[in-house]
Order: structure tokens, then sequence, then C-alpha cells
């Protein structure tokens, strides 16, 4: 069975539940193609634990969370192609992954910040081009070359920031629930 299942990075654990609860109902994720294309095989109902590793630009960090997923909790990754990530498949429970937990969500937090301000940086740098062109040449021609570039810019831009208070938000509140306990 294929399924398309489009997830933003600050909704990785969502993905995750809903691999594992696929796996509870007989089916398997046997491979990913283009980050969102999921194949799944029929096989006997089990509880596993699905763990994603993000992998683009990535640090040491998640470098540190792959070796430890491999070498301490037998994971198994998942073959993947053209994927910006790495989806692992453990027996262990989530409760012996909380570091990775904390990790991830500080990790990909990081991540979103870096997004955003690169997304602004280019908004500003093709607007401050645009205006610039307005200015000296009087032709409104070139701005419509611009306008795509910079509505896109502006998207990326507050799609990743409304993306890094998600995760900030679920970064206190993980702190928080993991401090009471």
């Amino acid at each position: 069975m294929k399924k398309f299942v489009f997830f933003p990075l600050w909704r990785i654990e969502d993905v995750e539940k809903y691999l594992e609860s696929m796996e509870q109902k007989g089916y398997r994720l046997e491979k990913i193609k283009h980050s969102y294309w999921f194949y799944f095989k029929e096989s006997t109902s089990k509880q596993m634990c699905y763990f994603l590793s993000y992998k683009s630009f990535r640090g040491s960090s998640m470098g540190n969370c792959d070796y430890a997923l491999l070498s301490k909790h037998s994971a198994n990754p998942i073959k993947s192609k053209w994927c910006f990530y790495t989806m692992y498949r453990t027996k262990e429970y989530k409760e012996n992954l909380s570091l990775l937990y904390e990790v991830r969500l500080d990790y990909i937090k990081t991540k979103l910040l870096e997004n955003a301000l690169t997304a602004l940086f280019l908004t500003v740098l093709f607007s401050a081009i645009a205006f610039l062109d307005i200015i000296t040449r009087w032709s409104y021609k070139e701005i419509f070359l611009f306008s795509p570039i910079i509505g896109i810019c502006v998207y990326l831009t507050i799609y990743y920031f409304y993306g890094y208070f998600k995760q900030k938000n679920k970064c206190k509140n993980y702190e928080h629930d993991n401090f009471n306990n």
C-alpha cells in the first residue's frame, strides 16, 4: 500500500504516532520515497516505536542520535530515497528514548529558526533590489519579476517562524513535564 503523508517539521511526533498505529493495524513501513511517499506491506501486528532523525544539513547532535539508535537501541533504519530525514523502527519503549527526543526537539527548533532567518534575509534582499530598481529606472517591468520571488520568501519566512514558535512551545512543555515528573 502506498500513501502520501505530508507533515511539517514541527509535527514529526504525529507522523511517528501514525506509523506506530499502522504497525499495530498490521501494516509495516517498508520504504519511503521523496520524503512523503510511504510504502507499507502487510505484516503481523506489533508494538513498535518509530523515530525520525532529521538529516538535512545536520549537526553532530542528530548524528549522535543516529549512532545511539543503531548501537544502543537496536533500531533498524527504513529504506529511503530522496528524504530529508532517516526513519528508524525499534522495539524500545518511548520512555527509553526520551533523551533522543529532547535532543531532536532542540535541534529542530534551531533548524526552523535558521530557515526562518534565511527566508527573512532573502525577503529583505529581493525587496531592496526591487525597490532600488524602481527608484533608479522608474520602470515597473522588473518588479513583476521579483514579486513572485518576494511572495515566496515572505511565505517561507512566516511558515518557518510559525514552526519555530510551535517547536519552542513544545520544548517548553517537554521541559516542564519532565521537570515536574
